[in-house]
């Protein structure tokens, strides 16, 4: 696999980005904001869903509240490598303007569901518009931006999942309680359905344009896919992006479920807080990680898995905290800590798999990365977190994601002692 070594011109300061790049990086990142208010706004809506048909909601079980979530990533993990090969051999900006349409559409389509199996099929076909922005954006903003920015500028895109998710808590406790869960899905589905032409007036970025050599004109032959999948490198930063997904993708599907039948603290209350907790964290930890990873970056090559193992396996305490805690400023505090340290690494994590990754398959290796990180990731954790609820306690299943979040640290950092020297200036 080839290593992506940057331009001489282009590693120094940020005076040479023009300024489509950052209109991109900020189109990108908002609309990326909706995808994951659209993403999470269930989350918050579980217990009105739990609710009898006669009081309003569906009467759905845990396990099956579980699968709402996971049958939407199922379908964002498998359509994902579809869009990443169909990214790197058309126009992405097209494919980006069509995802942000179809998932905001299903979104709201999910405010017509007449029971679990017909609101199962809204949010699972949701993944599949989901899945083409968030393999294709990526590349589109690594061929903006020098690999030098690549770790701050994908901390920056990425800073729209906590506060995106945020949005969606906030919608689904505050819209939900006020006015009904439908009305939480049209909420948080119309904006996507009206902004998603702003897309198309962006431009593709040359494939490769902010790397060594030439541009890349041509797209890649398949058999590029296979070759890939053989990169060590890619494979070991994609395992440990499973392990801290399935612990991500927990707290944030169950953490106000818990809260509410846990710890005591009603649903629009655990949502509001929440979300405002994840929207503070989610800024604050997002750009100091990108920061920091981009700083070490200059005289430490495997700086960027260093920064994502250190903040995940010292989020795995904070985690256990939360189990334990009584107080509800300690318990607001660990949540704070573990958010926090588990968001710093969104950004290096995105930087090392595009940096690894050639040019012309970008699209194609973030595809397979959503893959690898949601099938072995999230997929099962959010449905065996709902099991061991029901099966055992709500706090041993919330346990659970502590060792999650200390083994994805483990993996990075076994990664990043194998990562091949090379002083990246």
């Amino acid at each position: 696999m080839m290593d992506v070594v940057p331009h001489t011109r282009a590693i120094h300061g940020t005076g040479l980005i023009s300024r489509p790049a950052w209109i991109a990086l900020a189109t990108l990142s908002f609309l990326n904001l909706l995808n994951y208010a659209d993403r999470f706004v269930v989350s918050s809506l579980v217990p009105l869903l739990q609710k009898s048909v006669a009081d309003g909601g569906l009467a759905l079980t845990a396990s099956e509240s579980g699968w709402l979530y996971s049958s939407f990533i199922l379908v964002y993990t498998l359509a994902a490598p579809l869009f990443g090969v169909l990214a790197d051999r058309s126009r992405r900006i097209v494919v980006l303007a069509v995802a942000v349409a179809l998932w905001s559409l299903l979104t709201a389509l999910g405010g017509w569901a007449a029971g679990f199996w017909s609101l199962l099929f809204f949010r699972a076909l949701t993944g599949i518009g989901e899945a083409a922005y968030s393999s294709v954006a990526p590349a589109v903003l690594a061929d903006e931006f020098a690999p030098s920015m690549r770790s701050r500028v994908m901390a920056v895109f990425n800073s729209a999942i906590p506060i995106g998710a945020a949005i969606g808590f906030i919608i689904g406790s505050t819209v939900g309680v006020a006015w009904g869960w439908r009305h939480a899905f049209l909420v948080a589905g119309i904006p996507g359905m009206l902004l998603a032409g702003c897309l198309l007036m962006l431009r593709d970025p040359p494939r490769g344009g902010m790397d060594s050599g030439e541009p890349i004109g041509k797209p890649p032959a398949f058999s590029r896919v296979i070759t890939m999948l053989a990169n060590v490198r890619w494979r070991r930063c994609a395992f440990g992006y499973a392990l801290q997904t399935a612990c991500f993708g927990s707290l944030g599907f169950w953490t106000p479920t818990y809260l509410d039948s846990s710890k005591g603290i009603g649903l629009e209350s655990s949502g509001t807080i929440f979300g405002c907790v994840i929207v503070i964290t989610g800024i604050v930890g997002s750009l100091c990680g990108g920061w920091w990873s981009d700083r070490w970056f200059r005289t430490d090559r495997a700086a960027h898995l260093r920064v994502c193992a250190i903040t995940s396996m010292l989020a795995a305490p904070a985690l256990l905290v939360v189990v334990l805690a009584e107080q509800p400023w300690l318990l607001w505090g660990a949540i704070a800590t573990a958010a926090l340290l588990l968001v710093m690494s969104v950004g290096p994590v995105n930087a090392h798999l595009v940096n690894v990754l050639h040019p012309s398959e970008r699209a194609t290796g973030m595809a397979m990365a959503i893959l690898v990180l949601h099938l072995l990731g999230d997929v099962p954790a959010v449905p065996l977190v709902g099991w061991m609820a029901e099966t055992f306690s709500f706090n041993a299943a919330f346990a659970l994601l502590a060792l999650f979040s200390l083994l994805s640290g483990c993996v990075w950092w076994y990664a990043a002692m194998h990562e091949p020297y090379d002083d990246p200036a």
